[in-house]
């Protein structure tokens, strides 16, 4: 069996956290060869790579050019620069995972598209939440009809675990100038959102047609350029309705997603916990179904094995990474990554690639839509939104060059 030579590029925060050790276990337990790291930061690469016991390296050329066997690169460095380093690594040769969201704008993703397709290489976006142990679960339960057709799937979430309080007089301005300071991290509705639009999408099981989105900024530090509220409200295909809010500021807002369906729903309050809250209809009336999270430990990790929903008859679902001393969330990012390592191995097409751009494109159209005073934008977007003119024009000002030639 061949296995996938993988490097990392960044290895910040997410890295550290995530990236990093899922590699290493994926590794330990001969999925696939993590071969090198890489940071701008030599300091931080050195350190990393001491800790992993691999080589490091602050430029990119230079690990593909010393180690021709790499096979893919897991893409980890600021949102901003996503599209940048994945050309790169493309035009190289090798395949690609990069971090969500896949690009801050529909151009910056077609540069990854394009770079892809014309180095004959693949490319996967590393959106974990839809490939968590029970988002998994959730995706069985209605793709067996369960909750009948779905009506409405309804995201509300805070983002982050502190609260700010509305500052004395604060008024809520739309999205302004400049959008973005190009640093680590976007608006909470690209960072976010990005994985929301995902499942709101999976769930309704169809393609979204129209948004309409309202976006507001309270805090007045002139450093802090996003959005830090916003509201969007999604047309499926189907006849579905999609809602999705967060926010950043205010009394902290009770965490919940819905998945309605003609014959039942999932109400869950801790949408990524270890309970699935089901309700079906039966006989006439709604009734509770047990969900049941079988758990083992590996090494000192307790790790999920399963999870079985005992509806008649019983959907189960069977952690492909039990052995692993892999917790139910990096669950997710086992998967992107072996997404991205079998595309390389055995050349199958990875699980998502294109829906990391959808993602971005719903994003781009709750932008507009807000900047249009909440005028309905239409999906798939045609052209260049007047969201993305702006980053571009405010990239160009700073850096004095184009964000999707950078």
């Amino acid at each position: 069996m061949t296995l996938a030579k993988i490097a990392i590029v960044g290895c910040g925060r997410p890295a550290q956290r995530w990236h990093l050790p899922t590699l290493a276990e994926l590794a330990r337990r001969g999925r696939i060869d993590f071969v090198a790291v890489c940071d701008l930061d030599q300091e931080l690469a050195a350190r990393v790579g001491g800790d992993y016991g691999l080589p490091h390296y602050a430029n990119v050329e230079e690990m593909l050019d010393r180690h021709k066997d790499i096979m893919a690169v897991d893409v980890v460095t600021g949102d901003p620069s996503h599209h940048a380093v994945a050309r790169l690594v493309a035009e190289h040769g090798r395949h690609v995972l990069v971090e969500k969201p896949m690009a801050v704008t529909l151009p910056c993703c077609d540069v990854i598209v394009d770079a892809c397709r014309r180095n004959g290489v693949y490319f996967e976006v590393a959106e974990n939440y839809f490939r968590m142990p029970k988002q998994r679960a959730i995706a069985k339960i209605l793709g067996a009809g369960i909750l009948g057709e779905i009506v409405r799937v309804h995201f509300v979430e805070p983002k982050g675990r502190r609260f700010r309080s509305f500052e004395a007089g604060a008024k809520p301005k739309n999205i302004g100038r400049p959008v973005s300071r190009f640093a680590s991290y976007s608006g909470v509705f690209l960072d976010t959102g990005a994985h929301r639009f995902s499942q709101l999408r999976i769930y309704a099981g169809s393609e979204p047609t129209r948004m309409v989105a309202a976006l507001r900024k309270y805090r007045a530090d002139p450093e802090f350029v996003h959005e830090d509220w916003g509201h969007a409200l999604v047309d499926f295909d189907s006849g579905a309705v999609g809602v999705y809010e967060t926010s950043r500021l205010g009394e902290e807002t009770v965490k919940y997603c819905q998945i309605a369906g003609t014959q039942g729903r999932i109400l869950d309050h801790d949408t990524f916990g270890p309970q699935l809250p089901l309700r079906v209809m039966v006989g006439g009336g709604m009734r509770d179904i047990p969900v049941e999270f079988q758990r083992r430990r590996v090494g000192d990790l307790d790790v999920l094995n399963r999870i079985v929903v005992h509806t008649d008859p019983p959907i189960t679902y069977e952690n492909p990474y039990a052995d692993c001393a892999i917790d139910d969330w990096s669950v997710g990012h086992a998967e992107e990554i072996m997404s991205i390592a079998n595309a390389a191995a055995n050349d199958e097409p990875p699980e998502y690639g294109l829906g990391g751009r959808k993602d971005v494109e719903m994003c781009m159209a709750a932008y507009e839509s807000s900047i249009q005073g909440m005028r309905p934008v239409e999906l798939p977007i045609h052209g260049i939104t007047s969201y993305e003119k702006m980053l571009h024009d405010d990239h160009r000002d700073q850096f004095g060059r184009a964000i999707d030639q950078a």
